[in-house]
């Protein structure tokens, strides 16, 4: 797996995420829009080739990858 690609602001992206719960939280927190948070989660998604948030109605769970 080649992370080389990888804009290193999405890591941040993922940890806010990661640690929120939430896009729409972590997007609010980072003061950036919500759909460019989802993009940049599907992004890390396409990159690593894992799922690495299972969404809800209440927010999003990291997955084991």
């Amino acid at each position: 797996m080649d992370t080389s690609s990888i804009n290193t602001e999405y890591y941040k992206v993922f940890y806010y995420v990661g640690r929120l719960g939430s896009i729409t939280a972590a997007a609010e927190a980072l003061c950036i829009s919500q759909p460019a948070v989802s993009q940049v989660i599907k992004h890390l998604e396409t990159e690593l080739d894992a799922r690495l948030f299972n969404r809800t109605s209440k927010g999003v769970r990291l997955t084991p990858e």
